[in-house]
């Protein structure tokens, strides 16, 4: 994080001190004792690219590192309309497009992951597995209830989805569905850190227990949240699909961006962490919008 210096003078106790004596010993003070404080600076984001208008009704970015890559999905049209519109994209780090229906097909996509040589993607009621090569959907999963499927977060070898409208949490591993969590009330943003499953749902910002089953409160002043990334060890980047991005460390969160006025929407980002570069969905605005994080 950026400092600003500030020359603060450290305070002598004078017990018993003469007159004649305090002024030496303050004028020593200020001579030998200053201290540089360093005062944090809020964090910003700077943009660095958009897309063409051509990403249409994009939900959210995945950011692939190993291929220098960025997947991007796009409802193209209604969020639960089983309508065979919905298309998968791939975009350059610069923000030009490489393939604009590399996979197509879907009725409503959303959430993405990768692993074990599949794009995982929730499309409504059903869990689709992409293959990476071909970009062809290789496996589907269907929850028994499912409504609205929709981040995905990828740690060993387990895929979890979160269902938004039921407030699931479902995990597929071994090629076997199964429901985590049937109490995360409103819950969309999804992420793995240390074996706990971090959640943006109604409640806030949380953290559940694989084992116990059991909610811990990290942040609750960004409830209702869309996507979650993980800057650093004790840093968070989250969206609020209505327009705002927050910069989350404990139980603060600082607004890093709000385009509620111009109706742009920020709905489930992707983050290269290495670089501090936020890739932004705007939904509706039919464009993904790169910014770099200044701290």
């Amino acid at each position: 994080m950026k400092y600003q210096f500030l020359i603060f003078t450290l305070a002598l106790t004078v017990i018993a001190c003469e007159p004649g004596k305090k002024k030496e010993s303050e004028e020593a003070n200020e001579a030998n004792n200053e201290e540089i404080i360093e005062v944090p600076v809020d964090p910003e984001l700077v943009k660095l690219w958009e897309t063409d208008t051509v990403l249409t009704t994009c939900e959210s970015v995945l950011y692939d590192g190993e291929n220098s890559r960025l997947f991007v999905s796009n409802i193209d049209g209604k969020p639960l309309d089983k309508d065979g519109k919905g298309f998968i994209s791939i975009l350059n780090l610069d923000g030009s497009i490489k393939t604009l229906k590399w996979a197509s097909g879907l009725n409503a996509p959303k959430g993405m992951g990768i692993s074990d040589g599949h794009l995982y993607v929730t499309d409504i009621d059903r869990i689709v597995a992409i293959d990476l090569e071909t970009g062809k959907v290789a496996k589907e999963y269907t929850p028994e209830k499912a409504e609205f499927l929709n981040d995905i977060t990828v740690a060993d070898n387990a895929v979890y989805a979160s269902d938004s409208n039921l407030g699931f949490i479902h995990k597929i591993e071994n090629d076997e569905l199964t429901t985590v969590t049937e109490n995360a009330s409103g819950v969309n943003g999804l992420l793995m850190k240390d074996g706990d499953l971090l959640v943006l749902d109604k409640n806030g910002f949380r953290s559940l227990n694989l084992d116990s089953r059991e909610f811990t409160m990290v942040n609750d002043s960004v409830t209702g949240g869309d996507g979650l990334t993980v800057l650093n060890d004790s840093t968070y980047i989250a969206s609020r699909w209505k327009g705002e991005i927050y910069y989350v460390t404990g139980n603060k969160a600082h607004l890093l961006l709000d385009t509620k006025a111009e109706e742009s929407q920020t709905a489930d980002i992707g983050l290269n962490a290495s670089e501090k570069i936020v890739y932004v969905p705007t939904f509706f605005k039919n464009k993904v919008v790169a910014y770099e994080i200044k701290d």
